[in-house]
């Protein structure tokens, strides 16, 4: 199974994230971001041979979080994956909380990162991908001048999980020092 680890958005970010990947849409035709819930990816998905280890394991991460707080700033591009974009500022305990991850389904689980799980680890939100073909610029030009600018607090987290079909988010937690 797959599974996956993400911040998820309080209701004003998760609205405007939602509102932009629609702009998206409308111009440019549907893409798979529209299926999943608006998210900053924590942990890139990865196998598991069983749920409740896993489970587990993220109840206990999501417990010893300490209050965190972020900022998304403007939109942008990965021109290599043709992936649109919000980009997220966080403090360095974000990215401590990410390399706890990784290193712990690594020991736990024998969880390998992925290739784009390195020190080039850029946090965001993802506005569109996998478009119809030679729409990406078309729906970068539609967002590109757009002001995307919020603070809040990391209050929740998301287990997600990949059905064969489709991502779901199978658990939402709380921040464990709310």
């Amino acid at each position: 199974m797959q599974l996956g680890f993400a911040i998820l958005l309080p209701d004003e970010v998760h609205n405007a994230v939602r509102r932009l990947q629609l702009v998206i849409a409308q111009a440019c035709g549907a893409n798979p971001a529209l299926k999943q819930y608006p998210h900053i990816t924590l942990k890139q998905p990865f196998h598991a041979k069983e749920l409740p280890p896993v489970e587990a394991y993220f109840d206990e991460m999501v417990r010893a979080v300490k209050p965190m707080h972020l900022a998304i700033e403007g939109v942008q591009r990965f021109d290599e994956d043709e992936v649109i974009f919000v980009r997220v500022d966080g403090p360095p305990e974000l990215e401590a909380l990410r390399r706890n991850v990784l290193g712990e389904l690594g020991a736990r689980f024998q969880v390998k990162p992925r290739d784009v799980e390195d020190e080039r680890y850029r946090f965001h939100a993802t506005l569109a991908y996998n478009m119809p073909a030679g729409t990406f610029e078309q729906a970068w030009e539609v967002v590109s001048g757009t002001r995307a600018s919020f603070r809040f607090e990391a209050e929740a987290f998301g287990l997600f999980y990949y059905t064969g079909e489709e991502w779901i988010l199978y658990k939402r937690s709380p921040s464990g020092h709310r």
